[in-house]
This record gives structure tokens, C-alpha cells and sequence, in this order.
């Protein structure tokens, strides 16, 4: 009977310790992050897929917002480029970033496998017309890797900067909450 009354402590003392491993999130580096992005992708979409995004329906609103510092406006979150560039996601749609010129003219789409604040998840860009663009392994929100369409890093992003293979900053943004 002790030996039983034992066992059955063990068991459920073991239970708590396993269900807390498994919960345990799972770090990635470049080559694993690359080799997930690129599992079974669509490397072409459509061509009018995104026609209805060419153009930035509220370029002035979206542009002086993330200009003067402000991310979210009433269905929206906007992040800005040190590059000039913006990108729009809306809050209806958790599957797309649409990214912008300065002039407000559309020059690629995310498409996420996941709704963005599901980690991890990965986002296959598109330019406008549909044809694949690169490839983001997105392991938090607050880090990123970034392929090319020949499978090469192009850059980690790590907060709201994007580094190259030598630790060089790429490009900064003002995050999107």
C-alpha cells in the first residue's frame, strides 16, 4: 500500500513539472527560422489580389499619424520606416500588412500563415501584382527574420531594429502595438 500511496505522489507531483515543459516556448535561430518560413509557401498569387490596396485609400491621415508619432487611428495600426515607408494593418483583418511608399502607393502585402499576435507565425510577402517578394519568420513581437527569395538572410529584427548577418542596423521603425 505505501508503495502504491508513493507512486501515485510521484505521478502527480511529475504531472504540473511535464504540462509546464510542454508550454515552454521554443527558441529559434536563422537557419531553423529559415527552414520553417519556407515550408510549403505559395510563391504567386493572383494578379489583382491586392488591386484594392494599389493605393492608400487614407494616405494623408495614415502618413501625418505615423509621422507625428501616432501608431493606432479608430481600425488601424501604422508603423513607420526610417525609410519613408509605412505599413497599415487593420484590425478587421489580422492576416495582411499592407506596406506603402512615401507617396502612399502600395509596394508589397504580408501574408501571415497565423493571425499576427500568434507567435510564431510566418508572413510571405507579395508585391502588388501578386509575385513573392521575401519571406519573414516571425519567432515574437519583438523578433524577426527576414529571407530573401533566394533563402538569404536579409535581416533580424530585434525591437524596432533591423540588423544585417554583421550586427549593422538596416533600417529602424516605430512599432506597430
Amino acid at each position: 500500500m505505501k508503495k502504491i500511496l508513493l507512486t501515485l505522489l510521484f505521478i502527480f507531483l511529475a504531472l504540473p513539472a511535464s504540462a509546464l515543459m510542454l508550454q515552454g516556448n521554443a527558441e529559434f535561430n536563422a537557419e531553423m527560422a529559415r527552414e520553417e518560413v519556407f515550408n510549403n509557401i505559395d510563391y504567386a498569387l493572383g494578379p489583382n489580389a491586392f488591386r484594392d490596396y494599389w493605393q492608400d485609400p487614407n494616405y494623408v491621415a495614415n502618413y501625418a499619424a505615423a509621422s507625428n508619432g501616432k501608431n493606432k487611428l479608430h481600425n488601424r495600426y501604422i508603423a513607420l520606416f526610417s525609410d519613408g515607408t509605412y505599413g497599415i494593418r487593420y484590425d478587421n483583418d489580422p492576416f495582411h500588412n499592407y506596406y506603402y511608399d512615401g507617396q502612399g502607393l502600395l509596394f508589397k502585402v504580408d501574408v501571415l500563415n497565423k493571425p499576427f499576435n500568434v507567435y510564431p507565425h510566418k508572413s510571405v510577402a507579395y508585391n502588388k501584382y501578386g509575385a513573392f517578394k521575401n519571406a519573414t519568420f516571425v519567432v515574437s513581437k519583438t523578433e524577426q527574420y527576414l529571407y530573401d527569395s533566394n533563402k538569404k538572410l536579409m535581416g533580424h529584427w530585434i525591437g524596432n531594429a533591423c540588423y544585417d548577418e554583421k550586427g549593422n542596423v538596416l533600417m529602424l521603425r516605430k512599432n506597430i502595438d
